[in-house]
C-alpha cells in the first residue's frame, strides 16, 4: 500500500516512492502514477465486499443518521501550514501548497459506508474535449459561447449512490378498450344524405398479475444534482465495481450521501412502480384502456451503497447558470445551454419576409 497516515489526523497521504511527489489515480491507466517521476503503484481490483445488504434489517437496527460533524485541523506535512477542514469531506487540498490528502474517516461520518466503486475511465483532457465540442455545436447557442470552454474548467467527483433490488408481484384489473368501426349516415348543411366511417370502442373487463425482479435501480445520495440529472448520463456499467478503496479518491474530489437509505428507496419504488404500470397498462390494453387498478406487494429488498464518477461544470452566461455533466465511466453527455435571443429575432423576421413575399406574388 503506497498510503501513509499524517500523523496529526487521518488523513492517508499517498507519497511517490521513487521521488517522494504525491501519487494521483489515473483513469487512462487504472493505477496510482506519479506526475512527476512517472512511477505507477497498482490497486486491488477484487470486489468481493460489494454484496446486497437487506433494506428492511437496516431500517429496523437503527436509524441512518449522520454523526456530529466536526472541525479538523490539518497540518501539512509538506509546507507545514495548518488548515481546518470538516470531518466529512472525504478529499482535502492544503490551501497554501496544494498538497492533497484523502480523508475516509469522512464516511464513517454516515451510518452507511460504500462498499463498492467505479474508477474514473474518463480523464480530465477527454472530458474537456467532449465539453468543447459539446460547447460548439448546436446554431441556436449565442456565438459566442464557445470562449465558455476556455474560462470554465470541469472538475471530476465521485459521488455517493444507492441502489436498489426488489422482488415485486402484481394483481391489476381494467377495461381493454377493441376498435371497431361503423357507418353512420347523417344529413350535411345542403340537406343532402351522406355517409361516413366512425370508430366505436367496445370496452372489455380484464384482470391479471405481474412479476418482477428489479435488480440495481440507480439513485443519486447527494443533493448536488436532481435525480433526473443523475438520470440524464445513465447507464452505469454496474458489473465494473470493484471494492471502495481510499486510491481511488487521490486527486479527485469525493462527497458523503445526504439522501439518508430509506429517502433513496422511496425514489426508487416510484421508478418501480411505474414500470409496473406501464407493463400492466400493455397488458391491458388491447387497442386502448381504461380504469387501469394496479396493487403491489414488495419483497426480498436490498440495497448497496457505492460512489459512482462524474465530471461536472456549472458555466455562467450573462448572469444564469447552466449545468453540464459527464458520466465519468462511458463519457454519455448532458447540458443545457442557453439560446440566442438575436438568432430567434432573425429566423422570426425572415419567415414574416417570406410571408409577406408570398402575399405581394399572389396579388
Amino acid at each position: 500500500m503506497p498510503a501513509t497516515q499524517d500523523q496529526h489526523n487521518s488523513l492517508l497521504l499517498f507519497p511517490c516512492p521513487g521521488c517522494n511527489s504525491q501519487l494521483y489515480f489515473s483513469p487512462k491507466l487504472q493505477l496510482l502514477q506519479c506526475e512527476h517521476c512517472g512511477t505507477q503503484v497498482g490497486i486491488d481490483k477484487a470486489a468481493d465486499q460489494i454484496k446486497e445488504n437487506h433494506l428492511r434489517q437496516q431500517l429496523q437496527t437503527g436509524e441512518d443518521t449522520a454523526i456530529t460533524i466536526e472541525q479538523q485541523v490539518y497540518k501539512c506535512n509538506r509546507c507545514g501550514s495548518q488548515s481546518v477542514f470538516l470531518s466529512e469531506t472525504p478529499t482535502f487540498t492544503c490551501s497554501f501548497c496544494n498538497y492533497e490528502a484523502v480523508n475516509p474517516e469522512a464516511y464513517k461520518t454516515r451510518v452507511i459506508q460504500p462498499s463498492g466503486i467505479i474508477p474514473f475511465k474518463v480523464d480530465k483532457q477527454q472530458s474537456l474535449d467532449i465539453f468543447k465540442t459539446w460547447i460548439g455545436k448546436g446554431w441556436w447557442a449565442p456565438g459566442d459561447l464557445k470562449a465558455i470552454a476556455r474560462h470554465n474548467t470541469l472538475h471530476g467527483i465521485y459521488l455517493p449512490f444507492w441502489t436498489y433490488d426488489a422482488q415485486t408481484h402484481s394483481s391489476w384489473s381494467g377495461y381493454g378498450g377493441r376498435y371497431y368501426y361503423e357507418t353512420e349516415h347523417y344529413t350535411d348543411s345542403n340537406g343532402r344524405r351522406q355517409s361516413r366511417t366512425v370508430q366505436r370502442t367496445e370496452w372489455i373487463y380484464r384482470s391479471g398479475t405481474f412479476d418482477h425482479f428489479f435488480d440495481d435501480i440507480l439513485i443519486g445520495g447527494a443533493t448536488e444534482l436532481t435525480q433526473k440529472e443523475y438520470e440524464s448520463v445513465f447507464p452505469y456499467q454496474l458489473e465494473a465495481l470493484v471494492n471502495f478503496e481510499a486510491q481511488y479518491l487521490s486527486g479527485w474530489q469525493a462527497d458523503v450521501y445526504d439522501i439518508a437509505v430509506h429517502d433513496g428507496y422511496e425514489k426508487a419504488e416510484t421508478v418501480m412502480d411505474n414500470f409496473i404500470e406501464e407493463a400492466c397498462a400493455g397488458l391491458c390494453r388491447i387497442d386502448t384502456y381504461k380504469d387501469l387498478e394496479v396493487n403491489t406487494s414488495y419483497s426480498n429488498q436490498t440495497y448497496k451503497h457505492i460512489l459512482l464518477p462524474i465530471w461536472l461544470c456549472t458555466y455562467v452566461y450573462k448572469n444564469k447558470s447552466y449545468h453540464f455533466l459527464v458520466n465519468g465511466q462511458t463519457g454519455k453527455v448532458h447540458g443545457k445551454k442557453p439560446v440566442s435571443t438575436g438568432k430567434v429575432v432573425m429566423v422570426i423576421l425572415a419567415v414574416v419576409a417570406i410571408i409577406l413575399l408570398i402575399i405581394l406574388l399572389n396579388q
